[in-house]
């Protein structure tokens, strides 16, 4: 049976002037995650929600026939919004596999702002963030081109409290092409049991092992059960942290959306860091079906075999 989460608050590990402390460090390698509180630059933050909340209102379409609407001011508009159908997947083109903006019931994701610069200066391509991947992962990592998007889970006034039910709304699992090191940038204050990011501590490790590549999407036979297992052994931990926070993660570490029982609208940016090398073409992915545009993250041309040491290609490792 799935576990419900524990919500989490990361504890003060930081040293002056350190961008990631040895503590950190060791906090990363063994739980698979890190959060760094409020690094996100506040002014550009304030000023990339403007223009999020701009994009969500002209763009995701309602209903039609509804007298929903949804209003920044009004938070009794948050709750159960009524988006209208979406049509099918792309099958082809530029967009396969996905909507360059898709709304399912209480989650809408903005692909389509991925590529916007004033995403990419929040995030990937900030300074501060930049040096905490690099300090972690790779001193040479490929330039960020794109986010895979805003990421936002809607309240309601219908989901049960009860414990027991509590695990239905995660949906553990990892994500494909190449993965080293993700990271999700909280646009409010995240508290508890308000959709706050969701990771299962050190699944990295597992999920290492369950891949014949380091990076490369490339799962074993064991996959699934090491996944199944990470599901019903591990106590997920919920990601609660102020404004501007960002949780780095291990690519391998199981993760899902988080229980959201509360009144707010929890507003995320996921982006992805790999070490510069080569990789695959948009064509190649399609052969092979890993294509996925909406990500920064492409499939190495070459890639190392799962060895005994998982942290040997990484900066943290050496």
């Amino acid at each position: 049976m799935q576990r419900p989460s524990v919500v989490f608050e990361m504890p003060d590990l930081t040293k002056p002037d350190e961008v990631v402390s040895e503590a950190e460090m060791e906090f990363f390698c063994e739980y698979g995650f890190l959060v760094k509180k409020a690094l996100l630059d506040p002014d550009k933050l304030e000023y990339a929600l403007d223009r999020i909340w701009a994009h969500l209102l002209a763009k995701v379409p309602v209903k039609p026939g509804s007298t929903w609407s949804l209003s920044r001011d009004d938070k009794q508009t948050w709750n159960d919004p009524e988006w209208a159908e979406m049509s099918p997947h792309p099958v082809d083109g530029p967009f396969q596999g996905r909507h360059p903006i898709e709304y399912m019931r209480r989650v809408v994701k903005l692909h389509d702002l991925g590529s916007e610069n004033y995403v990419l200066d929040l995030l990937p391509n900030d300074p501060r963030v930049r040096e905490v991947a690099k300090t972690i992962l790779s001193g040479d990592l490929r330039a960020s081109t794109r986010i895979r998007g805003v990421y936002i889970v809607f309240p309601s006034e219908s989901v049960s409290d009860e414990l027991e039910d509590q695990g239905r709304f995660l949906g553990p699992h990892t994500d494909q092409v190449c993965q080293q090191l993700n990271a999700c940038g909280y646009l409010e204050d995240v508290n508890a049991r308000n959709g706050g990011f969701t990771l299962y501590p050190g699944s990295h490790k597992n999920m290492y092992r369950a891949h014949q590549y380091e990076a490369n999407w490339s799962p074993l036979s064991s996959f699934r059960n090491a996944l199944k297992e990470v599901a019903e052994t591990i106590e997920p931990y919920e990601i609660v942290a102020e404004k501007g926070s960002v949780v780095f993660w291990h690519g391998r570490t199981v993760h899902s959306v988080g229980i959201h029982l509360g009144a707010d609208i929890r507003w995320a940016l996921f982006a992805d860091f790999t070490q510069n090398q080569p990789v695959l073409s948009d064509e190649e992915h399609k052969d092979v079906n890993q294509y996925e545009w909406f990500k920064d993250a492409k499939l190495f041309r070459t890639d190392k075999p799962v060895g005994d040491d998982m942290w040997r290609s990484w900066r943290l490792g050496g």
